[in-house]
């Protein structure tokens, strides 16, 4: 696929969705990075228009129609795609990072004597995979596409038809080399 960035998705005749959340419409109405905010105005709330938020079963469903893109969190909307998306179609998925926001972290009062003990202890657990390692089990993981051999296509006899001609005249050929071999051997 030639889309790879923000501005390319753009540019580009998909349409868009986003997942109804709160948090969702705050961070996208609020956009203010130039792609950010054209991506708003143009493919999320056109002037004119109802905005484009629905259900993540919605949007992933019409994600599996064609020539849609849907803003989801992953960990969640893994699950929908593995339920619609069959295993073929799983393989012409493509991410693109959207929003950029750091990881949580503690809030403590000013001047307090922990406040150095929370940083090393959270930086420790970054350093240390502990929280990759419960996002890894906690959230959905991206389906495996195992291949596009998986998807089946039917084929008919006239699909087949150059195929069994050559085997009808290859067989037809063999049958007439036998006849030939054993009027030889008759007549010696």
């Amino acid at each position: 696929s030639q889309i790879r960035n923000l501005d390319d998705l753009l540019h580009s005749r998909l349409k868009f969705g986003v997942h109804d959340t709160v948090f969702n419409k705050y961070y996208f109405s609020t956009a203010t990075e130039p792609v950010r905010k054209a991506i708003y105005e143009k493919k999320v709330a056109p002037p004119g228009t109802v905005p484009r938020f629905m259900s993540m079963e919605e949007g992933v469903k019409k994600m599996r129609k064609g020539l849609f893109a849907f803003h989801m969190e992953t960990g969640v909307g893994y699950k929908f795609v593995g339920k619609y998306f069959n295993e073929g179609e799983k393989c012409g998925l493509q991410e693109i990072q959207y929003l950029q926001v750091i990881d949580p972290w503690l809030a403590v009062r000013k001047h307090t004597p922990y406040k150095e003990m929370f940083k090393i202890g959270m930086k420790r657990i970054q350093e240390h995979g502990l929280q990759s390692r419960e996002n890894w089990l906690l959230y959905e993981k991206r389906p495996k596409c195992s291949g596009r051999e998986s998807n089946f296509v039917s084929v008919s006899m006239v699909d087949c038809y150059p195929a069994l001609l050559i085997l009808t005249y290859g067989t037809i050929l063999s049958l007439m080399l036998l006849a030939c071999e054993f009027l030889y051997l008759k007549r010696q």
